[in-house]
């Protein structure tokens, strides 16, 4: 039986340039993986978006409708999950526009391990403003809770546990705020440094791209409250998890 790859990578077919790089890269690191085909917001809406909870968007979140790109990028990242439970193992999901670690296969064989446990690590830096805690260090390979999975979704491990939480909710957030949204699905966001994925940021989005429309006025009240409570329950939670983990 041939071993399916446990590294995917989320690309539009049409982006040859970045599928090329994607290729030497992972050849460099001698790294086996599968492109999977974005789906494209702008070619049609997903048929997944059906099950968008577009008032609590309009009312709470956003307070404007989800851009074709956002949805594009949420259902590729959403299709992936079911890959995952599909497949009954972690996989690790990156988005085409990455440089890796020159050590990148010893740090998929950490993430892809210490995920059974965790069941989502993060393969990219924490951005400036995110919040951490150090969970454990293991020579050079140092783990940490995230307060929220701050600052995008380019590279991650996922466990097939934790993609059963994610799909059993309704789409409301742009898929990286989702994952963070401990709050609402119960999972914790961790990362692993060193980072798979060492940069990124090389092209302009192509399945992300953001429409130009504007959040009306009188939604503003309701999603200041709804950011506030969003806040204080992330704070919650993060706060919930060191104590636990100091108690061990």
């Amino acid at each position: 039986m041939i071993k399916v790859p446990d590294v995917y990578v989320i690309s539009l077919p049409r982006c040859t340039d970045r599928r090329e790089k994607v290729v030497q890269e992972m050849a460099e690191k001698q790294i086996k993986f599968s492109f999977f085909n974005a789906v494209d917001g702008h070619q049609g809406t997903p048929l997944l978006a059906e099950d968008y909870d577009y008032r609590k968007r309009l009312w709470l979140t956003s307070g404007k409708m989800p851009s074709k790109g956002e949805l594009g990028c949420y259902a590729s990242h959403y299709q992936l999950w079911l890959k995952c439970i599909e497949l009954n193992r972690p996989i690790v999901v990156c988005e085409d526009d990455i440089e890796l670690h020159q050590n990148a296969a010893e740090i998929l064989d950490v993430a892809l391990d210490k995920v059974k446990r965790f069941g989502f690590i993060r393969l990219e830096d924490i951005e400036a403003g995110g919040e951490f805690s150090e969970v454990e260090r293991h020579g050079e390979y140092q783990l940490n809770l995230m307060k929220d999975n701050y600052g995008g979704l380019r590279a991650y491990a996922i466990s097939p546990e934790v993609a059963s939480k994610l799909i059993k909710h309704r789409w409301c957030l742009p898929v990286d705020c989702f994952v963070g949204a401990n709050f609402i699905h119960g999972q914790y966001s961790y990362q692993l440094t060193p980072c798979f994925v060492e940069k990124h940021g090389f092209y302009k989005s192509t399945i992300q791209a953001k429409d130009g429309f504007k959040t009306p006025i009188y939604r503003k009240l309701s999603r200041e409250l709804y950011t506030a409570y969003k806040r204080l329950m992330l704070v919650v939670m993060y706060r919930k998890k060191i104590t636990e983990m100091k108690s061990l």
